[in-house]
């Protein structure tokens, strides 16, 4: 009957060296892996220290604390992830039992218990967190979906607009400037032309992977329009931004772009331009599509950065 997650693990906080030896007696004839603690405080350090905790076999009287406030505990503070608790306790009366399911256990059983009991117990925990799995796992999905393009995997236009708003707002909190660089692909349109659309999307696919890895963990990259990028540096200036825009440029030019038996030698030009330049965002990307502009006019790839009027 075993509900068994991978990797996930049952906490039994228990005092009673009985209850103890037997309890995981039968959890190992079941399969499931379990740690022990014997007080309030060690099971809370093991709740923080252990990430495949799941469930929580937890005695109602302890000796430094009671069950009952380690479940108010569990729900107010161990938040990455969640914990199904089930009350162990002597304690029989109705409004014992509400007291704990009012602040937050989800299942009790009293002592002395049938061990056939605690397994049903235990199987019903494991279904209800392999149900939580599965919507945070959707959740997850539907947020991906959301917020980043579908062909190249990086953010997109909306999802790298909104990020654009939260850093410049929060360089202009502490006092540093956000860098911007926006990229277009040079002759995009010749090269679906001449080859088709499905070799298109492959050069689309690899030049988003070079800007991505020539950025910081904390950057963000964004598709903005068909074979346009948007780049986000928080905390660089124009000319810090110039020097990242022109590392990628080179990277570009000079690698081979293999899509099924061809190979392509492919450019970009790229615009940059800072908030110390600009007003607001609006006026940040209209300036940074300006420098863009300017690097196609004067003969493509190559970065033009924003000079001013």
């Amino acid at each position: 009957m075993s509900e068994k997650l991978d990797n996930l693990k049952v906490l039994i906080v228990e005092d009673d060296k009985d209850y103890i030896e037997l309890t995981t007696i039968y959890l190992q004839k079941w399969g499931y892996d379990y740690v022990v603690s014997t007080n309030g405080k060690s099971a809370i350090e093991c709740l923080k220290n252990d990430k495949d905790i799941g469930l929580m076999l937890l005695d109602w009287m302890l000796p430094d604390t009671t069950g009952v406030e380690i479940c108010e505990y569990v729900r107010n503070n161990i938040l990455d992830r969640y914990v199904y608790i089930v009350m162990v306790t002597g304690k029989k009366e109705k409004k014992d039992v509400i007291e704990a399911l009012k602040k937050g256990a989800d299942d009790y059983i009293s002592k002395p218990y049938d061990y056939e009991e605690l397994n049903v117990r235990i199987h019903s925990g494991f279904r209800i967190l392999k149900l939580e799995r599965r919507l945070k796992e959707s959740y997850q999905k539907l947020y991906e979906m959301a917020t980043h393009d579908a062909l190249t995997g990086i953010l997109n236009r909306g999802a790298i607009e909104k990020k654009l708003k939260r850093e410049v707002e929060r360089g202009k909190r502490i006092g540093h400037e956000v860098g911007v660089i926006l990229i277009d692909i040079d002759n995009f349109k010749r090269i679906n032309d001449e080859y088709g659309h499905q070799i298109g999307d492959i050069v689309l696919q690899d030049v988003a992977e070079v800007l991505e890895t020539n950025c910081r963990r904390y950057d963000y990259v964004g598709r903005y329009g068909g074979e346009e990028f948007l780049i986000v540096l928080p905390g660089l200036n124009s000319y810090s931004t110039s020097k990242v825009a022109e590392r990628i440029r080179k990277e570009v030019e000079n690698r081979s772009f293999h899509a099924v038996n061809i190979d392509l030698k492919v450019t970009i030009s790229l615009g940059v331009c800072s908030t110390k330049e600009a007003q607001d965002i609006k006026d940040l990307i209209k300036k940074a599509d300006e420098a863009l502009y300017k690097a196609k006019r004067e003969g493509k790839n190559r970065t033009v950065v924003y000079q001013g009027e």
